[in-house]
């Protein structure tokens, strides 16, 4: 294998699995994990020319490889002589995920280095679900390994250490997804937490909507005097949000027994299947369904990413100007509006520039990814579905701003697409948008 495909290898792997390789050599202090001594002072990479920032780039790729081959001693494995039935069921299921990683590492090569005759779509499918098995064997393996943790803290620290370098490295990314059983055990053993398991953990209660592991990570941070500011405002929010939720949940249940559209998103990072509130917001979900079907979204740049916020997407332009050459009303403000949570799907108004109020009018084909709940959207921008089915995408999407001139500039500026949508399910009428200013495209 030579050096440029063991990189890249590599970098597939701690580009969409942070944390997975990283476990500490054994002789080094977990609160310090090793790292390859940083280079000296570069230039910007504005001063660069393109070969220079190639290099630089394959520079950095072969430090995060180096650092990764230091760590060849790991936590987290556990003898084959440990009979103990749930050290068998977390080696097996580290097996699996070791296995789907191969996998996924080889079709990434394949599709980054052309090693097929030519670029397929079935290429690209294999690289999608192979990262989809990956990430599910990942998750199993992470599940195991808390329950293992749990049962004797202090026989599988080991286990433990690798838990929480996982947890930090992912809650950084807003990889949180799923992570909820693997951190409550690391909370009950009180043996390695620290600031950082705290924040994490009190992130993915709030983004998981499990509200007491929220207030036990932040309040725990809190009462030290050590949670961040934003952190600490959502701390205060978690009664409203909480009510909040289970007044959603009702609303869930009722979605139930509809029979609501369903749309299905392939984006360059993973495929998501999202369900559309039509009942709620008609309008909104009407144009959806219209722009879909016309192929509008296919290629169109996920043109902002805000870690622990949200994700926005279907800009004509790419740099948050565009639109689809008219606006809908928004929906916000009806009363069996929607609220937001992590997966919501909503589209953005702007404000009217006399009286600086949301102007209902100024809604189209841009919506985003809400991130996490954020009540302070709620009655102000129109959520009109959810993602029902790989949610885990939302945090493995490049963080990016095109609407920065300077940063859409940049070459290396290379965000995450929506390669095509598809219609899967809907009621059987027309979904037309009625335009509120400019016109449907004939």
């Amino acid at each position: 294998m030579t050096n440029k495909y063991h990189t890249a290898v590599v970098a597939s792997v701690l580009s969409c699995f942070p944390g997975l390789m990283g476990r500490l050599p054994a002789q080094v202090s977990p609160d310090k994990p090793p790292s390859v001594e940083a280079s000296a002072a570069m230039p910007s990479s504005s001063k660069l020319s393109p070969e220079e920032r190639q290099q630089r780039k394959q520079a950095k790729m072969q430090r995060e490889m180096e650092e990764e081959m230091l760590r060849v001693e790991v936590f987290g494995v556990v003898p084959e002589t440990d009979t103990n039935p749930l050290a068998v069921a977390y080696r097996q299921s580290a097996n699996d995920f070791q296995r789907a990683t191969a996998d996924f590492s080889d079709s990434h090569a394949r599709l980054e280095f052309r090693l097929e005759e030519s670029l397929t779509d079935a290429a690209r499918e294999k690289w999608l679900n192979n990262l989809k098995n990956s990430y599910e064997k990942m998750v199993l393996w992470r599940n195991r390994g808390a329950e293992l943790y749990a049962s004797d803290p202090e026989k599988y620290e080991s286990v433990g250490l690798l838990l929480r370098e996982m947890l930090i490295a992912d809650g950084k990314l807003d990889r949180l997804d799923r992570w909820v059983f693997a951190a409550r055990a690391l909370l009950s053993s009180k043996r390695l937490v620290n600031d950082e398991v705290l924040l994490y953990a009190g992130y993915t209660g709030f983004l998981e909507c499990d509200f007491e592991l929220a207030s036990v990570g932040w309040g725990q941070l809190s009462e030290a005097g050590r949670l961040p500011e934003r952190e600490q405002y959502m701390l205060a929010k978690l009664p409203t949000i909480s009510t909040t939720w289970e007044k959603e949940l009702v609303r869930l249940q009722e979605d139930v027994t509809k029979d609501n559209p369903r749309v299905e998103i392939v984006t360059t990072k993973g495929v998501m299947e999202v369900e559309l509130f039509e009942d709620d917001a008609p309008e909104s979900v009407a144009n959806f369904i219209y722009l879909v079907e016309s192929g509008y979204y296919n290629r169109k740049p996920i043109f902002m990413v805000r870690q622990h916020f949200l994700a926005q997407t279907g800009c004509e332009k790419g740099d948050g100007k565009g639109n689809s050459g008219y606006t809908i009303k928004g929906e916000f403000n009806l009363p069996n509006h929607r609220s937001h949570f992590r997966g919501s799907l909503a589209i953005p108004l702007g404000l009217d520039t006399t009286t600086n109020d949301i102007n209902p009018n100024s809604g189209g084909a841009q919506f985003y990814f809400s991130f996490l709940p954020t009540p302070i959207f709620d009655g102000k921008h129109t959520v009109f579905g959810r993602v029902i089915s790989g949610i885990e995408t939302l945090g493995l999407f490049k963080v990016v701003n095109l609407t920065d001139e300077d940063e859409r500039k940049n070459p290396e500026t290379k965000p995450d697409v929506i390669l095509r949508t598809k219609v899967l399910k809907k009621r059987e009428h027309v979904y037309r948008p009625t335009p509120v200013i400019g016109r449907l495209p004939k």
